[in-house]
């Protein structure tokens, strides 16, 4: 038995399957003499006579019959490759965990998602929003697929990936005595009451290591979850610090100043270790990275 190819072993498909030499050719977009060379060199390989030829063209005989048959099946078994591949390319099935630090959520709830789930409708997905160190932990343990944090994680065999980077502003009421202010400084944060994010953030380090070197002290400050230092901002209670980020998808009526000095935020997508990445979660990371470099609402810095 000599050697044959997918190439014969489709002119074979198309001919019983089509009934003739030329409309195998014109399914293949090849030549009729191309087709029937493709057959005769199909018979040789296998040492089996398919056809009998008589003017009219090819009469299948028995054993092309039952060969088609069995490559009929074959075929069967690609077109089920092909819807297989359909649904993991449409994430058919799948859990999508995510964690989420408060500075991203609103912006993975609001303009992340709901294209997201229009364009993956059968997948469900699951988002928790933490501290940068308790997604790091969860992300370690394989209890979320991707983490969006502040910060360089330093935990080490946590792949990580740089998605865009922001700024600290201050946020104020428009009734605020520092509404027309073209920017707010630190001694603007001494003079009124500062409403900074919560502990477990990197800017409420920023904000402190900053003030520290100015030798200034913060009186009666305000620390809580970053979206909720803007509601109190917008209520008239203080200068709220967050960054530009959380500022733009706050639904809060507020006017938003560029902060000095400045104070540079970085996002990162952290992964489990040695975990393998996905097309939905490649589609995830390129539009968070998209939303990220694009400014929901303007500001004049």
């Amino acid at each position: 038995m000599g050697r044959i190819n997918l190439r014969q072993i489709d002119a074979f498909h198309k001919v019983i399957l089509t009934g003739g030499i030329t409309q195998a050719a014109n399914m293949m977009n090849i030549t009729q003499p191309a087709v029937s060379r493709l057959i005769k060199d199909f018979e040789y390989g296998l040492n089996l006579k398919l056809f009998d030829r008589d003017g009219r063209g090819l009469v299948p005989r028995d054993e092309a019959l039952k060969l088609f048959r069995e490559i009929e099946r074959l075929y069967l078994g690609i077109d089920h490759i092909t819807r297989i591949a359909n649904d993991i390319r449409q994430a058919k099935g799948s859990i999508l965990r995510i964690g989420a630090v408060s500075s991203l959520s609103s912006l993975c709830a609001e303009y992340l998602f709901p294209p997201l789930l229009h364009d993956y409708p059968d997948i469900s997905l699951f988002m928790d929003v933490e501290s940068t160190l308790t997604i790091t932990e969860m992300v370690m343990s394989n209890q979320y697929d991707v983490g969006f944090i502040n910060g360089t994680p330093t935990v080490k065999g946590l792949h990580a990936e740089m998605i865009g980077a922001a700024h600290a502003v201050a946020v104020v009421s428009p009734q605020h005595e520092l509404a027309d202010a073209p920017q707010i400084t630190l001694m603007d944060l001494i003079r009124y009451r500062p409403i900074l994010p919560g502990r477990k953030t990197i800017l409420h380090d920023q904000i402190l290591k900053a003030v520290a070197r100015e030798g200034l002290e913060l009186k009666h400050p305000v620390e809580t979850a970053l979206r909720h230092c803007c509601s109190m901002a917008a209520a008239g209670l203080g200068i709220g610090i967050v960054d530009l980020i959380t500022a733009q998808t706050s639904s809060a009526n507020l006017l938003i100043k560029p902060l000095l000095p400045r104070m540079d935020i970085a996002y990162l997508a952290i992964f489990p270790p040695q975990s393998a990445r996905s097309q939905l979660i490649d589609t995830l990371i390129l539009r968070m990275k998209m939303l990220i470099a694009t400014p929901v609402s303007g500001i004049d810095h």
